[in-house]
């Protein structure tokens, strides 16, 4: 009797690890387990992590961020940064001035790479955190050329209980947490497919854990993070009228962010207007049921891109712009445009 127990005992124990087993390894196309300490859970890991890079402007920090809102005194004048549209203006009134002048208010919060926070009360504390970076366009672990799209369906479980927990992420620092939080007994799986978003804007349908990592290393080396301190090198010193040409004929609306015409912000007045450039010099403008025929074209002068834009019927528009800058990665399109301090244009298209 002893012995037929112990057998039952053994076999009873070979069967329950042999169905944990067959829990653990069900990674068909469908579900596919991630472990902690995979090249997977590492990808996602640096996918998601936090980037300190894009308000450089104001903190020269690669490794956090400035937690919004907050406050920063720009050449004597006040500048709430509500949102990444916010750091323009601090770019807009830097680009007028004679010197590097930003003043943080204190106090503020800091984010760093893992979403984890820290309070500073004054420019020396500040100062201690941002001596810590490690500076400018050196290689760090964040991936931002590669995007997860939200929301994502997933589950966390757990091999010791055999319990799923049903979650859906809907934005970066919650997968990060996530997948930074698994531990040897537990294995993140995602409901496919998902998508990935590049940094071209294309998107990418995810069907499995190996396509998953499969595009992520493909194209982790695509754009420019742009660790670097440098608020004006997305200006146009390497554009091209091609470019320029290509950029504002490829996207079928442009509307008005600014307009400043001989000193007075016009900006709200044509708010709604929407400009169509098309191939061979035609430029299409229309405001609710009107719409407006002119001509437009690029040049260079003096080594400057020009935009010349002739519109009749809406001269606020007409003049030879200079192309200050213009950006054609990712969704958000954008050009700025200028003649001198008192007349610009900033144009932006949200398109593919």
């Amino acid at each position: 009797m002893n012995k037929f127990l112990v057998w039952f005992f053994i076999i009873g124990m070979l069967n329950n690890a042999c169905r944990k087993e067959e829990i653990i390894n069900q990674t068909g196309p469908e579900n596919q387990g991630i472990a902690h300490g995979t090249q997977a859970a590492e990808l996602i890991r640096r996918v998601t992590m936090h980037d300190g890079s894009f308000d450089n402007i104001v903190d020269r920090a690669n490794h956090f961020s400035i937690k919004m809102p907050y406050t920063v005194i720009v050449d004597g004048q006040s500048v709430t940064v509500q949102s990444v549209d916010d750091l323009e203006d601090v770019e807009d009134i830097l680009d007028d001035s004679d010197s590097y002048d930003i003043q943080i208010v204190f106090p503020v919060t800091l984010v760093f790479y893992d979403y984890s926070e820290v309070t500073v009360q004054n420019a020396s504390e500040f100062t201690h955190y941002q001596s810590q970076t490690p500076g400018e366009n050196v290689p760090d672990d964040d991936i931002e050329c590669v995007d997860f799209v939200y929301p994502v369906a997933l589950q966390i479980f757990n091999t010791v209980t055999e319990q799923n927990q049903n979650l859906i992420s809907h934005n970066d620092k919650e997968l990060f947490q996530w997948v930074d939080g698994l531990d040897g007994s537990s294995l993140l799986i995602f409901s496919f497919p998902i998508v990935l978003q590049l940094s071209d804007g294309t998107q990418v349908n995810i069907h499995n854990v190996e396509q998953m990592v499969q595009t992520i290393e493909n194209h982790v080396d695509d754009c420019d993070e742009d660790d670097d301190f440098d608020y004006n090198d997305d200006d146009c010193a390497g554009c091209t009228t091609q470019q320029l040409i290509n950029l504002l004929t490829g996207c079928p609306d442009w509307e008005l962010d600014e307009l400043k015409r001989n000193g007075t912000d016009l900006s709200d007045t044509y708010e709604d207007y929407s400009l169509h450039f098309i191939n061979g010099g035609t430029l299409e403008v229309t405001y609710q049921s009107q719409t407006f025929t002119g001509q437009w074209s690029a040049s260079v002068s003096n080594g400057q891109i020009v935009l010349h834009i002739q519109l009749n019927s809406v001269p606020d528009f007409s003049a030879d712009w200079l192309v200050e800058e213009m950006d054609d990665a990712g969704q958000d399109k954008k050009v700025k445009l200028y003649t001198d301090d008192q007349n610009k244009m900033k144009l932006e298209s949200d398109c593919q």
